[in-house]
């Protein structure tokens, strides 16, 4: 019997009053949605609440304590004491429970009162249109919001029967009119299916998808309107076309790039440039849409027919860097000088100028003027040879590559070969001189220089006019290329030693010949760079020797030998 007690006891042990269960359990059954919904116990007895009360450990065997009433068996064995600690927890925690149930079932209330408040909102909005076209809805230019879609086809339908022979739309050009469209040159009609599928397309806006989708379609038509156009081109329209390639021929210009047309050494600016032009093109496009649209809402009136301006990639004053003047050089020619000197030193600029050197390319005196010689245009003149004055052809070609040399160190041309004269010459101080000679099939003294820019060079020579020497000449060189900016070089001379004339005199027949000694000296010559004017970089070119001469004496004597 107290086995039978006991086990009974035992198996309801733990187990909070049944009328506690039951409350409990009406609660979570009727709570089917919020933060506990779709909760159900699945459980019932001690296990159904074994989360939410927690169960003691037992340290003896529930026992009667002789008054009715059951508990707990403490751990000192004490019998027929309630247990009123435990009772009260589980009652403070079903409490807990049950408030939060109903924390959950009021949130949950308030969610779905904004839930109904947001469809009642969107419904309000969307409903009224279920059978109406909905606001910002446009064809042909009659607004179609609120009419049913049979207001709304007639209306439209109205509107094109009212086209008539009166419309017209005036194409302007710069003020000008050069063209006036009539509908009959527009040859439009609007079929019944054209009509129907534009109708329909109109309708799906504000009418597609669930109430929330439409409402969102709404609110976009409020901000971004919805146009369509029942006109069409229908048939031929040949003769609209052909008008519109005649305005855009008469309108259109092809944009044109400057460009390098002739390189003229004759001239006073030697180039000869094809000036940048400014393009422009009408998209025809455009205008027969707006056309169409002007014949679909029966509106007459004028098109600006405005070209796109197309502009030119290089500029003439782009262009001219690249022909810029790099550097101009011209030497006095001597009031002593013949004129087959003259014409020598002319003959051999004929060579010269015109030359254009690629980038890289390396030009040589004479390669480029060849053999002086009667053959090649040259005449007998006077000429300097071994420090001697005597006649051959070519005479004066001397002070031509002078020239030249002068120009290019001065244009920041990389120098290959130049040699000085053995003397000093009227037309270059010492260690600015460049001689060449040529001996066929002998010695060959060469003056040459390479083009170090990423550009081309021009060269250009002459015998000019100049009123500020005696003789009225000189001899003038212009190189021509890739502009140098704030950037000049100069060709300057240091004397390093002097060589006094210490040599016995000399006797000679001619009377031309007689000269006093003369001292010599050691000159080193630099190119001098400047950038706005200050000087930035000397770089050393040459150191030239000219030896000292002795006193020449005439003595007629000799001449009668």
């Amino acid at each position: 019997m107290n086995q039978q007690k006991n086990g009974k006891r035992t198996a309801n042990r733990g187990e909070p009053p049944r009328r506690v269960q039951n409350a409990a359990g009406k609660i979570m059954n009727t709570s089917s949605q919020g933060v506990f919904r779709g909760y159900v116990p699945q459980q019932t007895g001690s296990q159904q609440l074994q989360h939410a009360v927690p169960t003691r450990q037992f340290t003896g065997s529930e026992n009667n304590n002789g008054n009715g009433t059951r508990g707990f068996g403490t751990a000192g064995g004490s019998k027929g004491r309630p247990h009123k600690k435990g009772k009260a927890i589980r009652t403070v925690l079903i409490t807990v429970l049950a408030l939060a149930l109903i924390a959950g079932a009021a949130y949950y209330g308030i969610q779905v009162s904004r839930d109904l408040a947001k469809k009642k909102l969107i419904s309000d909005k969307v409903s009224p249109y279920d059978e109406l076209y909905c606001p910002g809805v446009y064809v042909d230019g009659i607004h179609l919001g609120g009419m049913t879609p049979e207001q709304a086809m007639n209306s439209v339908q109205s509107q094109i029967s009212q086209r008539s022979e009166a419309w017209k739309v005036q194409l302007v050009f710069e003020g000008q009119v050069v063209a006036e469209i009539t509908s009959d040159m527009l040859n439009m009609t609007v079929d019944q299916n054209q009509l129907i599928n534009v109708m329909n397309e109109a309708w799906t806006y504000g009418h597609t998808g669930s109430q929330y989708d439409r409402y969102v379609q709404m609110e976009e038509l409020e901000q971004n309107p919805h146009y369509s156009y029942t006109a069409k081109p229908n048939g031929d329209t040949s003769e609209l076309d052909r008008l519109m390639a005649t305005i855009k021929s008469n309108i259109d210009i092809p944009v044109q790039d400057a460009a390098l047309i002739s390189f003229e050494p004759s001239r006073a600016y030697p180039f000869v440039f094809s000036h940048e032009v400014v393009g422009r093109t009408l998209d025809t496009e455009p205008i027969l849409e707006q056309l169409y649209q002007m014949v679909s809402t029966m509106t007459s009136g004028t098109i600006e027919l405005v070209p796109t301006t197309v502009q030119p990639e290089v500029l003439q004053a782009e262009l001219e860097m690249h022909y810029a003047l790099r550097a101009s050089v011209k030497t006095p020619i001597d009031r002593h000088s013949d004129d087959n000197r003259n014409n020598n030193i002319r003959r051999c600029f004929e060579f010269i100028s015109g030359t254009v050197l690629e980038p890289g390319e390396t030009f040589s005196f004479n390669k480029t003027v060849g053999e002086r010689s009667l053959e090649n245009g040259f005449y007998p003149a006077t000429e300097y040879i071994n420090d001697e004055h005597v006649t051959g052809v070519g005479g004066g070609a001397c002070q031509a590559s002078t020239t030249l040399y002068q120009a290019a160190v001065r244009s920041g041309l990389q120098i290959i070969s130049r040699r000085p004269h053995s003397d000093s010459v009227s037309y270059a101080e010492y260690g600015t001189d460049a001689t060449v000679y040529w001996m066929k099939g002998g010695k060959q003294i060469d003056m040459s220089f390479k083009n170090n820019t990423e550009g081309k060079i021009y060269i250009v020579a002459e015998v000019i006019k100049d009123s500020s020497v005696r003789s009225g000449l000189s001899a003038k060189v212009s190189i021509y290329g890739e502009s140098l900016g704030n950037v000049t070089y100069k060709l300057e001379t240091e004397t390093i030693e002097t060589l006094p004339s210490i040599m016995e005199p000399v006797y000679v027949k001619d009377k031309e010949s007689a000269a006093k000694a003369k001292d010599g000296c050691i000159v080193d010559s630099y190119r001098m760079k400047y950038v706005d004017g200050i000087l930035t970089e000397r770089t050393f070119l040459f150191r030239d020797t000219y030896n000292p001469k002795p006193e020449k004496i005439y003595d007629p004597s000799l001449a009668k030998d």
